[in-house]
């Protein structure tokens, strides 16, 4: 590695957390349509080699960055949500504010940007990561909801972390970005939510 002296302090946790950083860096910069594996390697002042040490593509630096962007937005998400009692509410909430992390991020907008083509959305669908990411997060509060009656008693959680990110991803593309944030909600709250309650929850 050629992070100067440091090198000798450097676990591979700390690499890859740096590599990841500086991966984030040149997405805000390039988009991800032109980003490569050498402007990750100059950014973080390491040769080629160390990167593909910790990633072997393009596409897996692009996941570790995504990755660690669910573990910054999803723990205050979730500690700021208003009703954490009700599950119908919160889970509309949780789409809804996670939708809105996007405007406003240079890194969230880098991500999801038009001309990317959608790259990110299928890199998210195809990673089982991501789904563990998301479930690390949501799964205590859809065990908690499901125990207490307000989710359906056979939903598989982990499922479960998967469609809601799916949902969030489809509100994050074409048409969805060109309508309100009220018909949004509105989709959410009358057609996603209710599949998640018990018939004598449902609307």
């Amino acid at each position: 590695m050629r992070w100067g002296h440091e090198t000798a302090l450097i676990d591979d946790e700390e690499a890859r957390r740096r590599l990841v950083a500086a991966a984030g860096r040149c997405l805000v910069a390039r988009g991800t349509t032109r980003l490569t594996v050498d402007d990750v390697a100059r950014e973080a002042a390491v040769v080629r080699s160390t990167v593909y040490r910790y990633f072997k593509s393009r596409d897996d630096l692009v996941l570790g960055v995504v990755l660690s962007r669910i573990d910054a937005g999803m723990r205050p998400l979730i500690e700021t949500l208003e009703a954490p009692e009700d599950a119908a509410r919160s889970v509309a909430d949780l789409l809804m504010f996670s939708v809105g992390l996007v405007a406003g991020d240079p890194l969230n907008e880098a991500l999801f940007a038009p001309e990317s083509g959608g790259f990110v959305t299928s890199l998210e669908l195809r990673s089982e990561a991501v789904v563990d990411a998301f479930h690390r997060h949501l799964g205590p509060l859809l065990e908690r909801w499901r125990d207490e009656g307000q989710l359906r008693a056979d939903l598989d959680l982990r499922e479960t972390s998967r469609w809601m990110n799916t949902v969030g991803l489809l509100l994050l593309g074409p048409p969805w970005t060109e309508r309100t944030d009220e018909a949004k909600r509105e989709f959410v709250e009358h057609y996603v939510v209710p599949g998640l309650l018990p018939q004598t929850a449902g609307r």
